[in-house]
């Protein structure tokens, strides 16, 4: 029977921590490999870190990958301006797909952004749309889409801007019913165990999921 190796890119983020925790307890994952830039404090059995530069990524880097996952993303506040913005939310996360492909991986799991349009109005939204539409160029078994609204849970950095979002949700999450459910927030831990699920389970093909759908994947 194959291995099932799943490669982490963004593993140090708000999913990817939690990502990485469902990923290390569920027993159809052989072997985890994170691409960091600094080693994580923490050892298990079958956890590989690989000290990487996305300025200079590999296919090598992702050697033995059969599952990726990408969990990369930054702010406008803290990439400084828009060309550093995209670099590690456009640029980074086409390569890491492109080298994963090459390095011989099945499947890829992507975090994107409900409201992801090319032609958006929104810098950052038309940003995760144009990723989207060129992630199609990608040949994979599967592609899974995921599309969250706001995320909660607790971050290494203070993002004030998403907590106050993630506030607002909150209080109107009981007014987001129907086609508005897509807007609730949700969980990063949720979003975690759908995008291991559907590395394991989700179907062949191209997939977009939304609030319910990522909801049902997780088994929520």
């Amino acid at each position: 029977m194959p291995r099932n190796v799943a490669v982490v890119a963004g593993a140090t983020g708000l999913t990817g921590r939690y990502l990485l925790e469902v990923l290390l307890e569920d027993a159809f994952y052989d072997h985890i490999v994170t691409l960091v830039r600094r080693p994580l404090e923490r050892f298990e059995r079958k956890l590989e870190q690989r000290m990487v530069d996305y300025e200079n990524l590999r296919a090598s880097d992702l050697e033995g990958a059969t599952h990726l996952f990408s969990c990369l993303g930054t702010t406008m506040k803290k990439a400084g301006s828009r060309a550093a913005f995209r670099r590690v939310d456009y640029d980074y996360p086409l390569m890491f797909a492109r080298l994963g492909q090459e390095a011989g991986a099945r499947r890829l799991m992507h975090i994107s952004s409900v409201g992801a349009d090319p032609a958006a109005g929104s810098f950052y939204l038309k940003v995760k749309g144009e990723l989207e539409r060129d992630l199609e160029t990608v040949d994979f078994e599967a592609t899974h889409i995921f599309r969250p609204a706001v995320l909660l849970g607790r971050r290494d950095e203070e993002r004030h801007g998403e907590e106050w979002a993630a506030r607002l949700s909150r209080a109107f999450e009981w007014l987001m019913a129907g086609g508005l459910s897509k807007y609730r927030p949700m969980p990063a831990g949720t979003l975690a165990a759908a995008l291991a699920a559907a590395g394991e389970r989700g179907a062949p093909g191209r997939h977009v999921h939304f609030y319910n759908q990522i909801f049902r994947l997780a088994g929520g």
